[in-house]
Formats: structure tokens, sequence, C-alpha cells
């Protein structure tokens, strides 16, 4: 589940942010976020406890790193990430069964995989949070098969969220 803190907005069932659980039966359950102008994520290096039930949680605003798309379009993003000074352009792919950002640098990859839905829109039923996981690994496979590489790190990854629902953000201008 996600917590918000300091005032809780919606929790969400802990089975839905284990890697691979939570798809949408629907046909592209990553429309809206892969055709967003902007996706925000958090990721955390481990899950929390909920003392009271015992269930896995993630507490917004306490995550170990942000990371930020903004320009998806034909393949590629700009990222913005608490990890990394400035902009960076990154490949984004869809391996068949999961969307994915591809940071490449210095010969080591940085994979963000977006896995499933985790909380949909009330009245119209579009997801609006989505399971997330970002990994950092030297497998070049991830260009070509990004959904095997994402299976085969999942378990060792950093567990997160993303979400595209910003308003009255403008785009980061880029420099070259």
């Amino acid at each position: 589940m996600i917590r918000s803190a300091p005032r809780s907005f919606g929790l969400i069932l802990a089975a839905l942010l284990a890697p691979g659980a939570g798809l949408a039966a629907d046909a592209s359950p990553f429309d809206n976020l892969a055709q967003s102008r902007y996706v925000h994520c958090a990721f955390y290096k481990s899950y929390d406890v909920d003392p009271a039930t015992g269930d896995r949680i993630m507490v917004e605003g306490r995550s170990q790193s942000l990371t930020h798309f903004q320009a998806i379009r034909d393949g590629r993003a700009r990222q913005i990430s608490t990890r990394v000074a400035g902009a960076r352009n990154v490949r984004v792919l869809h391996g068949g069964k999961y969307l994915h950002f591809v940071d490449h640098m210095a010969g080591m990859y940085v994979l963000t995989t977006v896995y499933g839905c985790l909380d949909r829109d009330a009245r119209g039923g579009a997801c609006v949070t989505y399971g997330a996981v970002q990994s950092r690994h030297f497998d070049p496979r991830v260009l070509s098969d990004p959904d095997a590489v994402y299976e085969a790190l999942k378990d060792s990854s950093d567990p997160g969220f993303c979400d595209h629902s910003f308003v009255n953000v403008q785009e980061a201008s880029s420099s070259k």
C-alpha cells in the first residue's frame, strides 16, 4: 500500500505492490502513462511494515529517490532524477508485458519498469497510479529484451510507484 505522510489519502492492498502483480486486464494498461507529458516516480530501498497490520507499505514523501520523465514520444523521454545531476535522454521501450524507461550511462543501465496499475480514477476508470521498480545493472539485453531483464532483477530492484497526475507543471528547459 502507499501511505501519504502526514495525511493518508488512500491505502492500496500490499499485494498489488509486489512486482508483476496487479496488471490491468485491458489490452494496453500503460497507454495513459506512455502518452503523458509528465510522469513522476518515487522509489524506496525497501518496504516499511505497518505495525498495526503487518502489511508492506510505502510512505509517500519518504522515498530514497525520485525520477521524473517528460516529453515522452517516439520511444524517447527526458529524465530528471535525484540520483544524477541534470536531465538525461532515455529510451522508452514497451517489451510486450511492461513499460520500460532505460538510461544508459558509462556502461551501466538504470532500468525503470512500470509493471501494473495500482489505483484507478473512480469516475473514468483510468489508471492514475502504477506499480514500478528501478534497478541498476550492466546487462545489455535490456535494449533488446527489457521484459526478460526486468523478470531477472525484479526481486532485487527498488520498489516504487509512478503517476501522471500533474497539474500546471511546465517542462524543464533542455540544455544541449
